[in-house]
């Protein structure tokens, strides 16, 4: 029996079903496999925590695959912002003409800082546009865009109030964003079963910034002040 992360995870916090709980108790007790997989999380789980004690009230979910979208002939469409980004530039509505890298190499003018959510479909893969409708098990892959250097770090936040750190820096800080081309995530993400929504933002500052400030602001329903903001919400289907 073969146990997604995203439900051995739920298991180890005691937030499936009683049926499910019930079921993946008897497999834990019958499973070398997947008693290997929870140690595994319960110790990737600890280091986290160890690298940021801040988040100790947190619930931790951590993605565990790997994949890369392939690029198509369309590239020099990928990350031009349009209608799939919602970009909160803090009341700056200027864009920057600048000159940017694609990761085939092309060239594309007039971009801006930003996120991209992409779902593995196959060999293939699809762009998700805001309010994309998504299912627990959908694998994603996350991109993002800097028109210049900076500092940036990307979260997501699900329907339960799960915080989820998919891009930060070392010490619980902001990581150096590569600017003028489109960078995917070494790391992909496979949706749980939380429910009504999972939104991902993308926080960037010419500056260093404390994780911790961002996370704090999240947990309490709140966009953190002195920040660029780019955030792509998902719906999550029945």
């Amino acid at each position: 029996m073969t146990v997604p992360n995203w439900k051995a995870e739920r298991y180890l916090l005691g937030e499936l079903p009683k049926s499910e709980m019930a079921t993946l108790k008897a497999t834990e007790r019958e499973n070398g496999n997947f008693c290997q997989q929870l140690e595994e999380l319960k110790a990737s789980n600890e280091e986290l925590l160890a690298r940021y004690p801040y988040v100790a009230k947190m619930k931790i979910v951590r993605h565990r695959f790997k994949w890369h979208i392939p690029l198509s002939a369309c590239a020099a469409l990928l990350i031009c912002v349009t209608a799939t980004l919602t970009v909160l530039n803090n009341g700056n509505d200027h864009i920057q003409n600048v000159i940017a890298m694609n990761e085939d190499g092309t060239r594309v003018k007039g971009i801006k800082t930003g996120l991209e959510i992409w779902r593995k479909t196959g060999d293939s893969a699809e762009k998700l546009e805001n309010y994309s409708e998504v299912k627990a098990g959908d694998l994603l892959q996350m991109r993002y865009v800097a028109e210049k250097k900076c500092y940036g770090v990307i979260l997501s936040m699900d329907g339960n109030g799960v915080l989820t750190i998919h891009l930060s820096g070392n010490n619980g800080k902001a990581a150096e964003l590569e600017a003028g081309r489109t960078v995917s995530l070494e790391k992909g993400y496979e949706l749980d079963n939380a429910p009504k929504h999972e939104t991902f933002y993308l926080f960037t500052a010419d500056k260093e910034f404390e994780l911790s400030n961002v996370a704090e602001n999240l947990l309490h329903g709140k966009l953190p002040k002195n920040l660029q903001t780019a955030q792509i919400t998902l719906k999550k289907s029945d």
